[in-house]
């Protein structure tokens, strides 16, 4: 970019430069002509008696008088034939035709231009016609020579390519200077990301004393590696607890199928038991295994099929839903929500949203009831899931959504569960661009709060008054 701004540079001054000169020669031969103009009118009136045109023109001194060096001036008749020119030309004569058609900066009435090349020479050429009549009685030729002219543009010509090479040079030069002090740290970086593995990720740039855009590079590298660390570290804890997950499931399912295959034929209680058991535990490893597609399938928010959906529709199917579940426990499950409260969502994943929290809440609700309420806010919906169970400690309120957490390992060994279902929620609040809340106090219950965004291309729900 910038050469090229040098070379419209070079080339403007080149191209001002030629104007300039040419416009000066050009003025020279205008002034010589309005000069023989002027000096033919005088003779015409002369007190001596009128002097005719054609001896004035075949007068040489005459015609001297305007001459100079590099000046030349011609008469011609109206037969174009010469009648008169300057000493200078000696046995030459100025050219009549075969010229190029130039046109000088600034008005020249009644004098037409051309450059002509004569001997390899260049040549301004004016052409003034003086009439008698209708018809002209002569023609006079002005030629301007252009070789000073064109040898100072030679030279200037050169003077400019040779500072434009200079030029062309600095730039190169500067640029590879430029281009090590800027690309080194980059080379640094580089060097770094090959380095780092999956088993390598705790390697940093550390660059603290640039405060530069390729410091800020540096620090973002070592920002992103820090969150990979600790991306790669939660999906190593997350397939160790998943395989432990399947691994209880899959090791009693093998010892009862041994047991069918040996005892199964003659004992029809071994035979019943271990079916029971091994229905049992299937059901747990698949509700493990379609936690971990929902989750999976939340990573990826882009692959989700987005519409308006009623969730106050999806909670009265909710609640309709497990009734019998919360009967069978002795519990209440109190449901309470209005129809037209829209979001943009997935309705499939905002129904297994409800599902987990009312589930959870009623797992571990021994006695009272469960509250299941959704009400519309001014810039969405809020969804409420209020227990009376024994509550959760301030302990582990911080970790309830982690995967695979349990916040009482002991009691969870007689509760069924995954320990993924908390973590799904998180995950299908946050695609829905909500957030999610919990209070409990040990012996006095949980409440979950889930505040989602209403759809944009409906009208927003009415808050109830």
């Amino acid at each position: 970019m910038l050469a090229a701004l040098f070379v419209v540079f070079v080339a403007l001054i080149y191209v001002g430069t030629k104007r300039v000169l040419f416009t000066s020669a050009a003025e020279r031969s205008a002034g010589a002509a309005h000069q023989i103009s002027g000096q033919i009118a005088t003779l015409k009136d002369s007190p001596f008696g009128p002097v005719s045109l054609r001896t004035a023109l075949s007068d040489q001194s005459f015609l001297d008088e305007f001459a100079g060096s590099g000046l030349f001036v011609e008469a011609f008749n109206e037969y174009g034939k010469p009648i008169g020119k300057s000493n200078n030309l000696a046995t030459s004569d100025l050219p009549t035709s075969g010229y190029e058609a130039w046109s000088p900066p600034f008005p020249t009435p009644g004098i037409e231009w051309g450059i002509a090349t004569v001997k390899d020479a260049r040549m301004l050429v004016s052409r003034q016609t003086f009439p008698s009549g209708r018809t002209p009685e002569a023609t006079i030729y002005i030629g301007q020579s252009l070789v000073g002219m064109d040898g100072i543009l030679h030279n200037f010509r050169n003077l400019l390519l040779t500072g434009l090479l200079i030029a062309f040079l600095f730039i190169i030069l500067a640029s590879i200077s430029l281009a090590r002090a800027a690309l080194g740290p980059i080379g640094h970086i580089t060097k770094a990301a090959r380095e780092i593995s999956g088993e390598q990720l705790g390697k940093r740039l550390n660059w603290k004393g640039r405060s530069d855009e390729l410091g800020a590079l540096g620090r973002t590298f070592d920002e992103m590696l820090s969150r990979l660390e600790h991306a790669f570290e939660r999906e190593r804890r997350f397939i160790a607890d998943a395989s432990h997950e399947l691994k209880t499931p899959l090791t009693v399912i093998n010892a009862n199928s041994q047991m069918l295959t040996r005892w199964g034929a003659r004992d029809e209680k071994v035979l019943r038991e271990a079916l029971v058991t091994i229905e049992a535990e299937s059901a747990t490893m698949a509700r493990v295994i379609n936690a971990m597609l929902t989750l999976a399938k939340t990573d990826n928010p882009s692959a989700l099929t987005m519409e308006a959906v009623d969730v106050g529709d999806v909670v009265r199917d909710v609640g309709t839903a497990l009734q019998a579940s919360a009967q069978s426990k002795g519990l209440t499950l109190n449901v309470i929500a209005e129809l037209g409260a829209y979001v943009h969502g997935e309705r499939g994943l905002l129904r297994q949203l409800v599902i987990n929290l009312v589930e959870n809440a009623i797992k571990f609700t021994e006695a009272g009831s469960v509250t299941l309420a959704l009400r519309p806010a001014a810039d969405g919906v809020v969804l409420t899931v209020q227990d009376s169970g024994p509550g959760i400690s301030g302990d582990s309120l911080p970790h309830i959504f982690n995967r695979f957490y349990r916040a009482d390992p002991a009691r969870s060994r007689t509760v069924e569960g995954t320990g993924l279902g908390l973590a799904v929620v998180e995950n299908i609040v946050r695609v829905h661009g909500g957030r999610i809340e919990v209070t409990s106090q040990p012996g006095e219950g949980t409440t979950f709060t889930v505040r989602l965004p209403s759809d944009a291309s409906l009208p927003p729900a009415q808050p109830a008054a």
